[in-house]
């Protein structure tokens, strides 16, 4: 037997996802999904309602729950919509359907599995903006400014942004995240987020590639053969990053190798 499947599509936005969880509990339906429109596939037996974005609606339901769960509630529910994973609209009204009743100790409540469920995800997305802080690599773009490409599983700019604006207080830089065409700028006093690429950005200059050249000679150096453990290695530095991150992608050689 097939099941009939409410699903609310959106634009994409938090505002967006925020609106459709106000008008699920204002008018007391139970969506299955809340998705972005793109990512609608037809199909039979589904219910599929558009939701127009209304930022009336969108704040009304912030605000309720930051007074029912607390902030830490809402952050729950924006690294839900960061994430990548298709099912996190429906995770998020879910979670929200446990917890708004209950109060913010309901959370912790992991033997729910509503929570349980949103909790998967906010640790994934938690570990990936983890592993950004770990492994972006900035390069000297000209001009003053430094560049960073990132191929993250969730949409993680705007949770690692602070991180390094606080940690290059007076570098400007961009970090472009090219996976979800979205890109963090940061001039010394603030950072925003703009969609795609800045047109500034061009290619590296002549010495971030002397530069580059040099970090990876020393971290080849400092290697040692007989200790090469390329398992343990990925468990350390997961090979997905390898493309963005300079001292594996550049060949390099070092005087030990020439003399061999």
């Amino acid at each position: 037997m097939v099941v009939d499947q409410l699903r609310y599509s959106t634009d994409g936005t938090l505002e967006g996802l925020l609106t459709a969880l106000y008008i699920a509990f204002t008018e007391q339906q139970e969506p299955d999904n809340i998705l972005v429109a793109e990512d609608l596939q037809a199909a039979l037996f589904n219910s599929d309602i558009p939701i127009i974005t209304n930022i009336e609606q969108a704040t009304a339901m912030q605000q309720r729950i930051i007074k029912s769960i607390g902030e830490p509630g809402y952050e729950d529910i924006k690294k839900l919509y960061l994430a990548d994973d298709m099912t996190r609209g429906g995770v998020a009204y879910r979670y929200l359907r446990c917890t708004l009743p209950r109060g913010s100790k309901s959370r912790n409540d992991l033997a729910n599995p509503a929570v349980a469920d949103a909790e998967l995800i906010i640790r994934q997305v938690q570990r990936e903006a983890h592993y950004m802080q770990m492994f972006v690599r900035f390069a000297d773009v000209g001009g003053g400014l430094f560049y960073s490409h990132i191929t993250p599983k969730a949409s993680v700019v705007p949770l690692i942004m602070n991180h390094f604006a606080a940690r290059y207080n007076v570098q400007p830089f961009v970090i472009h995240d090219s996976r979800h065409a979205l890109s963090g700028v940061f001039d010394t006093k603030r950072w925003w987020l703009t969609d795609g690429l800045p047109q500034s950005i061009s290619q590296t200059t002549v010495d971030e590639d002397k530069f580059q050249q040099l970090w990876q000679r020393f971290f080849k150096t400092i290697a040692i053969p007989e200790r090469r453990n390329p398992v343990v290695q990925r468990g350390f530095m997961p090979k997905r990053f390898w493309g963005d991150m300079c001292e594996q992608r550049l060949p390099y050689t070092r005087r030990a190798d020439e003399l061999k």
